[in-house]
């Protein structure tokens, strides 16, 4: 990705390959919380731009994303014609294949459009972290990112309630 700007930025990150990936913090789990306000895409029907902020809560592994790729990936989808809920499947789905986390939650927070307020959201576990028990130190993180998680869930429908 070196010296590209903008567009050429953009599309170079489009490959999660392409991603710079770094070790996460070894000895704790940590949860980590991300929000990217400016997220674009169009709507697949009509072509008219839709705006959201990108929630992301993970528990990494072994691997983070450097914050620039994330960036622009997440920019890539200013262009191309997709559904809200698809989206936000192919995000969790794209980060749960490049950085295979522990967990993964994304919230998607749309402005309203036609006088409809969306918010999906998608949420991913690994098998072995479902099945933890006792006092895994792996636990306090899944704790703390379902509590940012649910805080999320809340504030965003605290927007929307009468």
């Amino acid at each position: 990705m070196g010296g590209s700007y903008g567009t050429e930025a953009v599309a170079a990150a489009a490959d999660p390959a392409s991603w710079e990936i770094w070790p996460a913090p070894e000895g704790r789990h940590e949860a980590l919380y991300q929000h990217f306000p400016e997220f674009t895409c169009l709507c697949p029907r009509s072509g008219y731009p839709d705006f959201a902020a990108v929630h992301l809560v993970t528990v990494p592994d072994r691997k983070v994303v450097e914050l620039k790729h994330l960036k622009l990936w997440l920019n890539g989808f200013r262009d191309r014609r997709v559904s809200h809920e698809a989206a936000t499947v192919e995000i969790l789905d794209t980060l749960a294949a490049a950085l295979d986390p522990h967990y993964a939650f994304v919230l998607m927070e749309y402005t309203p459009r036609g006088n409809l307020t969306t918010f999906p959201m998608v949420e991913h576990l690994r098998p072995r972290a479902a099945a933890l028990t006792g006092d895994d130190p792996l636990l306090l993180a899944l704790a703390n990112a379902r509590h940012v998680k649910h805080r999320l869930v809340d504030r965003a429908l605290d927007r929307v309630r009468p």
